[in-house]
């Protein structure tokens, strides 16, 4: 392979099977419920955020990407006790740092 055919952009993305990156589907995910507001005692099932972030032929991976978004300790999300499979953000300000630390799109009025 010669060197202008590598991408070298997409070199180190980690790809899922579905050819999506797992890094964009979270900053999708995390940049909604940061526009929606989802945090504090505003929280939403995992089915409704997902079905709001991502574009429908990503939603059958979402709902595993967002459990392991609440596992991550890393990411902004915290599953909610108050129902079953909700999740929030943990606060405002770490969301906007997440999405600008791992280069998602911050929602405007965040910034």
């Amino acid at each position: 392979m010669e060197s202008a055919d590598f991408d070298y952009a997409n070199a180190c993305i980690e790809w899922d099977e579905s050819g999506v990156s797992k890094q964009r589907a979270w900053n999708q995910v995390v940049a909604k419920m940061l526009r929606k507001r989802v945090v504090g005692s505003h929280n939403k099932t995992v089915d409704t955020i997902v079905n709001m972030s991502l574009p429908s032929h990503e939603q059958g991976r979402g709902q595993q990407l967002l459990e392991d978004m609440v596992s991550n300790p890393n990411a902004p999300v915290e599953a909610y006790g108050g129902q079953r499979d909700a999740v929030r953000l943990t606060d405002v300000s770490d969301a906007v740092d997440y999405l600008k630390v791992n280069d998602g799109d911050v929602p405007f009025g965040f910034d």
